[in-house]
């Protein structure tokens, strides 16, 4: 198990190394901008540049394909061109967003909803903000948590807003209002990826791996799914909503356990009969059989295959990335995989 965790962490740590920082500075933000600080490390982050003539564009709408443009740069996207674009409004391969929509559509940042896109359209409070959280893959989680949203007057998006408002990425303009069809500036974008890219790349996660250690009291679980009485058990790993609610339980700066060692169900007639830890390497074996049928749980964000009446539950290198990623995200600076 130490082997698998260490690759998935491997995959959050090799992250920090992609962008490196590079000077700038805009005549257009002085010091005393509320937005100085942001800009210029969103500048040196390479997360944004300026106008080509010393400015950065300060109190400027950010377009779609502009925003389209900072998240593929934020997320280390290779840009795609499709013979096609996706969009009737994007079909010109001279214009210097065509490859960023493109991308930023292929990664699921930028919704199919219509044949339109309306790149140089001004970009919304609340679509800048569904962009970006659909950008780090939390689509799903979204729909979940609608309820956590505390603006009163967000009534699309609720779930986007509520995830990035508890990762202090977002935050209201008073009296329990998000203004959330309000445009976004140019510096508003600009500390929106700052704080993204902060927690991305933050070293304040910690990954702590069993084999020895003892899990402190301190460290909240996150709660397993329990047997729903059907063929195929819904057991025994932590969906995402429950590594949220952890972490939002942890606070910043605390701790989530998450389980991870592989887990042998044997089932009849939908009944669990027995239920035992497995080694990596009897693992791997039941990945290795051709005989076993596999299925991946969307909804659960862990995975399972079957052999017969055996049913193998483990944790993939991509799932405890996500969920480390959502805690990391959250403010929590360690994480306990347990076995």
């Amino acid at each position: 198990m130490r082997k698998r965790v260490r690759r998935a962490a491997a995959l959050l740590l090799s992250a920090a190394l992609l962008l490196t920082p590079a000077r700038a500075a805009f005549r257009d933000v002085p010091e005393g901008h509320w937005a100085y600080e942001a800009v210029q490390k969103a500048a040196e982050y390479r997360l944004v540049g300026g106008n080509g003539d010393g400015t950065f564009g300060v109190g400027r709408s950010v377009t779609r394909a502009q925003y389209a443009k900072m998240l593929c740069r934020l997320m280390d996207w290779e840009l795609i061109e499709p013979e096609r674009g996706s969009f009737t409004d994007n079909q010109d391969k001279s214009q210097w967003y065509y490859r960023v929509i493109e991308t930023a559509a292929e990664h699921g940042a930028l919704l199919r909803l219509s044949d339109v896109c309306g790149p140089n359209d001004p970009l919304p409070r609340e679509e800048m903000t569904a962009m970006t959280m659909r950008a780090l893959g939390y689509a799903t989680l979204s729909g979940i948590v609608q309820d956590d949203c505390p603006f009163v007057d967000v009534t699309t998006n609720r779930g986007y807003i509520a995830l990035a408002y508890r990762m202090g990425i977002v935050g209201g303009v008073g009296n329990d209002k998000f203004s959330p069809k309000t445009t976004a500036g140019r510096e508003q974008a600009a500390a929106v990826l700052v704080r993204v890219y902060e927690r991305l790349h933050g070293d304040q996660q910690t990954v702590i791996y069993s084999g020895g250690e003892t899990t402190p009291e301190s460290a909240v679980p996150a709660e397993e799914i329990v047997n729903a009485g059907t063929a195929i058990p819904m057991y025994p790993r932590a969906p995402m909503e429950s590594v949220y609610a952890a972490a939002m339980k942890a606070g910043e700066g605390g701790a989530v356990a998450l389980r991870t060692a592989p887990l042998a169900i044997t089932t009849e007639d939908g009944a669990i009969t027995l239920s035992e830890t497995i080694t990596d390497e009897e693992l791997e074996a039941y990945l290795a059989d051709e005989a076993t049928k596999t299925y991946r749980s969307a909804r659960y964000e862990s995975s399972y295959l079957i052999n017969g009446n055996t049913v193998v539950w483990y944790e993939t290198e991509g799932d405890l990335a996500v969920k480390t990623q959502l805690c990391q995200m959250l403010g929590v600076s360690a994480i306990y995989l347990t076995e």
